[in-house]
Protein backbone atom coordinates (compact mmCIF):
# COMPACT_ATOMS: atom_id res chain seq x y z
CA UNK A 1 0.00 0.00 0.00
CA UNK A 2 2.63 2.47 0.73
CA UNK A 3 4.47 1.34 -2.16
CA UNK A 4 1.86 2.39 -4.44
CA UNK A 5 1.02 5.77 -2.77
CA UNK A 6 4.83 6.54 -3.03
CA UNK A 7 4.38 5.33 -6.44
CA UNK A 8 1.05 7.71 -7.08
CA UNK A 9 2.97 10.74 -5.28
CA UNK A 10 6.33 10.32 -7.92
CA UNK A 11 3.30 10.17 -10.73
CA UNK A 12 2.19 13.43 -9.48
CA UNK A 13 5.42 14.92 -9.22
CA UNK A 14 6.56 14.08 -12.51
CA UNK A 15 3.70 14.79 -14.01
CA UNK A 16 3.58 18.70 -12.77
CA UNK A 17 7.25 18.70 -13.66
CA UNK A 18 6.37 17.49 -17.57
CA UNK A 19 3.84 20.46 -17.48
CA UNK A 20 4.26 24.01 -19.14
CA UNK A 21 5.36 26.29 -17.17
CA UNK A 22 2.31 28.82 -15.16
CA UNK A 23 1.17 31.85 -16.52
CA UNK A 24 2.65 34.79 -15.31
CA UNK A 25 1.23 38.42 -13.92
CA UNK A 26 1.54 39.54 -17.57
CA UNK A 27 -0.67 36.81 -19.26
CA UNK A 28 -2.92 37.48 -15.94
CA UNK A 29 -2.65 41.27 -17.19
CA UNK A 30 -3.61 40.73 -21.00
CA UNK A 31 -6.84 37.84 -19.70
CA UNK A 32 -8.26 41.29 -17.91
CA UNK A 33 -8.09 43.31 -21.05
CA UNK A 34 -9.41 40.73 -23.29
CA UNK A 35 -12.32 39.61 -20.73
CA UNK A 36 -13.65 43.43 -20.30
CA UNK A 37 -13.37 43.64 -24.22
CA UNK A 38 -15.69 40.35 -24.41
CA UNK A 39 -18.16 41.16 -21.43
CA UNK A 40 -17.84 45.08 -21.52
CA UNK A 41 -17.31 46.05 -25.07
CA UNK A 42 -18.56 49.39 -24.75
CA UNK A 43 -15.76 49.92 -22.24
CA UNK A 44 -12.10 50.56 -22.35
CA UNK A 45 -9.54 49.79 -19.90
CA UNK A 46 -7.08 52.77 -19.57
CA UNK A 47 -4.93 50.60 -16.79
CA UNK A 48 -4.28 47.46 -14.97
CA UNK A 49 -1.76 47.23 -12.57
CA UNK A 50 -0.52 44.28 -10.26
CA UNK A 51 -0.12 41.80 -9.13
CA UNK A 52 -1.21 42.74 -5.76
CA UNK A 53 -1.10 39.52 -4.35
CA UNK A 54 -0.38 36.00 -5.86
CA UNK A 55 -1.89 32.49 -4.70
CA UNK A 56 -0.92 29.02 -6.05
CA UNK A 57 -1.08 25.45 -4.77
CA UNK A 58 0.03 22.46 -6.75
CA UNK A 59 -2.82 22.97 -9.58
CA UNK A 60 -4.13 26.44 -9.51
CA UNK A 61 -2.32 29.62 -9.51
CA UNK A 62 -4.50 32.73 -9.04
CA UNK A 63 -3.53 36.46 -9.24
CA UNK A 64 -5.24 39.74 -7.37
CA UNK A 65 -4.87 43.32 -9.29
CA UNK A 66 -6.84 46.17 -10.49
CA UNK A 67 -8.28 47.76 -13.40
CA UNK A 68 -8.77 51.66 -14.28
CA UNK A 69 -12.12 51.54 -16.73
CA UNK A 70 -13.77 54.53 -18.46
CA UNK A 71 -17.45 52.94 -18.70
CA UNK A 72 -19.60 53.68 -22.14
CA UNK A 73 -21.58 56.41 -20.18
CA UNK A 74 -17.97 58.58 -19.51
CA UNK A 75 -17.87 57.58 -15.71
CA UNK A 76 -14.57 55.90 -14.37
CA UNK A 77 -14.27 53.14 -12.03
CA UNK A 78 -10.98 51.29 -10.05
CA UNK A 79 -12.01 47.92 -10.21
CA UNK A 80 -10.39 44.76 -8.15
CA UNK A 81 -9.92 41.79 -10.26
CA UNK A 82 -8.56 38.25 -9.60
CA UNK A 83 -7.37 35.93 -12.61
CA UNK A 84 -7.52 32.09 -11.89
CA UNK A 85 -5.49 29.37 -13.77
CA UNK A 86 -6.11 25.38 -13.76
CA UNK A 87 -3.80 22.85 -14.14
CA UNK A 88 -5.57 20.23 -16.79
CA UNK A 89 -3.23 17.65 -17.90
CA UNK A 90 -0.32 19.40 -18.79
CA UNK A 91 -1.69 22.54 -19.92
CA UNK A 92 -2.74 25.48 -17.94
CA UNK A 93 -6.26 26.82 -18.42
CA UNK A 94 -7.56 30.18 -17.75
CA UNK A 95 -10.38 29.48 -15.33
CA UNK A 96 -11.93 32.36 -14.60
CA UNK A 97 -11.63 36.53 -14.34
CA UNK A 98 -13.72 38.68 -11.88
CA UNK A 99 -14.23 41.69 -10.85
CA UNK A 100 -14.89 40.85 -7.00
CA UNK A 101 -14.98 45.12 -5.80
CA UNK A 102 -15.40 48.14 -7.96
CA UNK A 103 -15.27 51.75 -6.69
CA UNK A 104 -16.57 54.88 -8.17
CA UNK A 105 -14.48 57.59 -9.32
CA UNK A 106 -15.41 61.04 -8.62
CA UNK A 107 -16.10 63.20 -12.31
CA UNK A 108 -16.05 66.39 -9.61
CA UNK A 109 -13.62 67.44 -6.97
CA UNK A 110 -14.95 67.86 -3.33
CA UNK A 111 -14.69 70.95 -1.69
CA UNK A 112 -11.49 72.21 0.53
CA UNK A 113 -11.30 70.49 3.65
CA UNK A 114 -11.71 74.02 5.27
CA UNK A 115 -14.66 74.52 3.33
CA UNK A 116 -16.21 71.38 4.17
CA UNK A 117 -15.59 72.15 7.06
CA UNK A 118 -17.00 75.35 7.14
CA UNK A 119 -20.24 74.33 5.73
CA UNK A 120 -20.77 71.64 7.97
CA UNK A 121 -20.68 73.33 11.21
CA UNK A 122 -23.27 75.76 9.57
CA UNK A 123 -25.68 72.93 9.22
CA UNK A 124 -24.74 71.91 12.59
CA UNK A 125 -25.26 74.87 14.60
CA UNK A 126 -28.60 75.15 12.19
CA UNK A 127 -29.71 71.29 13.81
CA UNK A 128 -31.31 72.95 17.09
CA UNK A 129 -29.28 71.10 19.32
CA UNK A 130 -30.79 72.89 21.89
CA UNK A 131 -28.99 70.59 24.85
CA UNK A 132 -25.28 71.61 24.10
CA UNK A 133 -23.37 74.79 23.17
CA UNK A 134 -20.47 75.32 21.65
CA UNK A 135 -20.46 72.94 18.57
CA UNK A 136 -16.98 72.16 16.75
CA UNK A 137 -16.80 70.30 13.40
CA UNK A 138 -13.56 68.12 12.82
CA UNK A 139 -13.65 65.99 9.56
CA UNK A 140 -12.13 62.62 10.14
CA UNK A 141 -9.67 61.46 7.33
CA UNK A 142 -10.52 61.59 3.51
CA UNK A 143 -14.46 62.12 1.76
CA UNK A 144 -15.88 59.29 0.08
CA UNK A 145 -17.40 59.68 -3.22
CA UNK A 146 -21.13 58.55 -3.98
CA UNK A 147 -23.32 58.65 -7.09
CA UNK A 148 -26.41 58.31 -7.40
CA UNK A 149 -27.73 54.67 -8.56
CA UNK A 150 -30.55 53.94 -11.14
CA UNK A 151 -30.57 57.31 -12.89
CA UNK A 152 -29.08 58.63 -16.12
CA UNK A 153 -25.61 59.95 -15.38
CA UNK A 154 -26.08 63.81 -16.21
CA UNK A 155 -29.09 63.60 -13.63
CA UNK A 156 -27.45 61.12 -11.01
CA UNK A 157 -26.88 63.24 -7.59
CA UNK A 158 -23.92 63.26 -6.18
CA UNK A 159 -22.18 62.96 -2.57
CA UNK A 160 -19.25 63.25 -0.77
CA UNK A 161 -19.52 61.56 2.45
CA UNK A 162 -17.35 62.67 5.03
CA UNK A 163 -16.68 60.94 8.46
CA UNK A 164 -16.92 63.54 10.89
CA UNK A 165 -16.49 64.30 15.62
CA UNK A 166 -18.96 67.13 16.70
CA UNK A 167 -17.72 68.29 19.95
CA UNK A 168 -19.90 70.58 21.98
CA UNK A 169 -20.50 71.30 25.83
CA UNK A 170 -23.36 70.06 27.76
CA UNK A 171 -25.30 72.93 29.50
CA UNK A 172 -27.98 70.95 31.31
CA UNK A 173 -30.89 71.71 30.02
CA UNK A 174 -32.25 68.62 28.86
CA UNK A 175 -31.55 65.32 30.39
CA UNK A 176 -29.37 64.53 27.29
CA UNK A 177 -26.51 66.56 28.80
CA UNK A 178 -24.74 67.20 31.55
CA UNK A 179 -24.03 70.87 32.36
CA UNK A 180 -20.45 72.05 31.69
CA UNK A 181 -19.31 68.40 30.45
CA UNK A 182 -17.91 67.34 27.14
CA UNK A 183 -19.59 65.25 24.40
CA UNK A 184 -18.93 63.78 20.95
CA UNK A 185 -21.18 62.92 18.15
CA UNK A 186 -18.66 60.70 15.91
CA UNK A 187 -20.90 60.13 12.70
CA UNK A 188 -21.28 60.47 8.82
CA UNK A 189 -22.74 63.23 6.73
CA UNK A 190 -23.26 63.77 3.16
CA UNK A 191 -22.34 66.97 1.27
CA UNK A 192 -24.74 66.93 -1.36
CA UNK A 193 -23.86 68.76 -5.16
CA UNK A 194 -26.29 70.92 -6.49
CA UNK A 195 -25.33 71.32 -10.43
CA UNK A 196 -27.95 74.10 -10.95
CA UNK A 197 -26.67 76.63 -8.03
CA UNK A 198 -22.94 75.29 -7.74
CA UNK A 199 -23.19 74.51 -4.28
CA UNK A 200 -23.13 72.07 -1.74
CA UNK A 201 -25.47 71.30 1.05
CA UNK A 202 -26.44 68.52 4.20
CA UNK A 203 -29.73 67.21 3.84
CA UNK A 204 -31.15 67.84 7.95
CA UNK A 205 -32.34 64.19 8.69
CA UNK A 206 -28.54 63.58 9.39
CA UNK A 207 -28.01 66.21 11.73
CA UNK A 208 -29.04 63.69 15.02
CA UNK A 209 -28.55 65.39 18.15
CA UNK A 210 -29.52 62.35 20.28
CA UNK A 211 -25.86 60.56 18.51
CA UNK A 212 -23.96 62.54 21.24
CA UNK A 213 -21.92 60.64 23.88
CA UNK A 214 -20.18 62.05 27.35
CA UNK A 215 -16.10 61.91 27.35
CA UNK A 216 -14.65 59.91 29.60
Amino acid sequence: MIRCLAAALGLALACSAWAQAEPGWEAARKAIIADYAKQQPGDKVQEVTGPDKREAILIAVRYYGSALVQRADGSRARDKVLVEYRLVGSRWELERVRVYESRELADLKPPAAQEAQKILLAAWQGAKCEAFDGLAVALDGEPRYQLETGADRANAKRWFVYNVKVSARGNGRFRLSEDGAAYVNATQNMLLWNPAQKSWSVEARQLRCTGFTKKN
